[in-house]
């Protein structure tokens, strides 16, 4: 593989010769109260509490909602009762502007990014209903994950692992079972299906009504497409919506179980499988639903044979994985103790450089040095801009990767030159790589040269370049920038980060740069308020 720079091949990335590193500091072991799996030894306490814990996991996290939100939140509240009263003619949720993350294989998840007025509505809403979301009621018919226990919500990796395990045993358990996905859940649920299972939650008729609104008018009347993926309290919808399938009263399966829409079915009499599975499809379509066949599955015994062959030193390290993405990081990508309890071992690093000196990595293990080799960065240095290249859908994952990465100027540097060789980038590439150049990089030799690539190249978005524009730093032209974006009015993501981004300004000169922003739109009006008190 050979990556070039404008006027030069970048050798470096591919040298075999090592580079020198700055030592990180001993991560500090955990306490036994933050080692277990639990989501959080804090009590998510409020709406703001559950949008700023579930911020960093959502596909494009812009900093821009969580200030509004933390500054203005009265604000925002008493604009969300305005747009929920007939009577304010001139308030309404907007539209909303469709974004495209990554899936494997070059694959792409459509759905939206909500302005801050939408996303805090449906945080607030799923939250103040959240005791609705309910357990199942029988232990042969479960689902896993997203709603909230004890205070917080489900850890979903926590979640997906005891799914897992629950097909393991089945799996050993019973003679047959058929594996059912449902094609393209978020995007082809009804708008007045999900209104009506939300009335059924016994709801207020007022939360309904304004539920319903808000998810009409941000999609602008079309009733399908119109549910944001990415955010937990969408994940609890549509993981509760679904709760019709395992309750039908006609299945016999023995044990049905399911994650969102991945649904399993358990029996030992084949036929009963075979019935079941035909009756599904007809319980889906009659809410305009369907399986998708590619991903239907009998074969219990390539599951068990997947699991066994797992050696015992890979078991070990997706341990350690699933603790991490248990856990997270905090934004400033500082480790928290909970994450590992201890250092990589000497086997296990040999296991990690073996899957690094292989030709082609495969994308389930990219994925998994990136997350647990962040105190080992310099042994991945090498295979980054490979691992950046062949895998966009887990750039993200590479942004975390980061925190490790001592030698920011060599960060810099591969950034620069992937995004200027390639003609074609993904939105989630450029939305990740801005991440990193705000979080990382800003105070590289190459800082100027990112943001010209990043902002101005051929695949970038309205929101990949809001999270350039959001960046508090007025330095490599980024006030010019925002001035000339400020300046039109537009009421939209550019207008809204570079409004926020503003605050990189002292008081007099930010307020009169979004002065006459703010007389453009009643959200501009909202947004320029909230900022000028900063």
């Amino acid at each position: 593989m050979h990556l070039f720079t404008r006027n030069r091949e970048l050798k470096v990335f591919m040298s075999d010769s090592p580079r020198k590193f700055i030592p990180r500091p001993k991560m500090i072991k955990p306490t036994a109260k933050t080692a277990d799996n639990s989501a959080s030894t804090l009590l998510v306490k409020s709406t703001l509490e559950f949008y700023r814990t579930d911020l960093p996991k959502t596909l494009f996290p812009l900093k821009t909602n969580l200030f509004l939100i933390e500054r203005g939140e009265a604000d925002i509240i008493d604009f969300i009762s305005r747009c929920r009263d007939e009577k304010e003619k001139s308030y309404s949720f907007l539209p909303q502007r469709r974004v495209y993350a990554a899936k494997p294989s070059h694959h792409l998840r459509r759905t939206v990014k909500l302005d801050v007025v939408s996303e805090y509505f449906l945080y607030d809403i799923v939250y103040k209903n959240k005791s609705r979301f309910r357990k199942p009621f029988s232990k042969d018919r479960e689902h896993f994950g997203y709603r909230f226990e004890e205070g917080n919500p489900i850890n979903a990796t926590v979640a997906y692992k005891a799914f897992k395990g629950a097909i393991s045993d089945y799996s050993k358990k019973y003679k047959h079972f058929i594996s059912v996905d449902v094609a393209s859940y978020f995007n082809s649920i009804y708008h007045h299906d999900v209104v009506n299972w939300f009335r059924e939650l016994d709801c207020s008729e007022d939360d309904v009504n304004s539920f319903g609104q808000m998810l009409r008018e941000i999609n602008s009347g079309r009733s399908v497409d119109f549910l944001p993926q990415g955010l937990y309290p969408s994940k609890m919808i549509g993981n509760d919506f679904l709760r019709f399938v395992e309750n039908y009263h006609g299945l016999r399966s023995s044990k049905i179980i399911r994650f969102m829409d991945d649904i399993y079915l358990f029996s030992d009499d084949e036929k009963i499988i075979t019935s079941d599975f035909i009756l599904l499809q007809i319980i889906l379509g009659e809410k305009g639903l369907s399986v998708n066949p590619q991903k239907t599955s009998r074969n219990a015994a390539q599951h068990v044979k997947m699991e066994n062959e797992i050696d015992e030193a890979k078991e070990a390290l997706l341990k350690r994985r699933r603790i991490i993405i248990a856990h997270g990081y905090d934004d400033q990508s500082e480790i928290k103790g909970a994450m590992v309890k201890f250092p990589l071992s000497d086997s296990e690093l040999m296991y990690l450089n073996k899957i690094l000196n292989q030709p082609d990595i495969e994308e389930e293990d990219a994925e998994l040095i990136l997350t647990i080799m962040r105190d080992h960065a310099d042994k991945v240095e090498k295979r980054l801009p490979d691992i950046i290249i062949r895998f966009p859908n887990l750039t993200k994952s590479v942004h975390g990767f980061c925190s490790g990465v001592n030698d920011k100027e060599f960060l810099a540097e591969v950034i620069e030159s992937i995004v200027e060789i390639s003609p074609r980038l993904l939105e989630f590439q450029l939305f990740w790589f801005a991440s990193i150049l705000e979080d990382y990089l800003m105070n590289t030799k190459r800082t100027s040269a990112l943001i010209d690539l990043l902002y101005n190249h051929n695949s970038a978005t309205p929101v990949s370049r809001a999270k350039i524009l959001e960046i508090q730093d007025s330095r490599y032209g980024l006030t010019e920038l925002r001035t000339s974006v400020l300046s039109t009015g537009q009421s939209d993501w550019l207008g809204w980060s570079a409004a926020t981004g503003s605050r990189a300004l002292k008081a007099g000169s930010r307020n009169h740069a979004i002065k006459y922003f703010g007389n453009c739109s009643q959200l501009n009006h909202l947004i320029a308020n909230i900022v000028s008190r900063e």
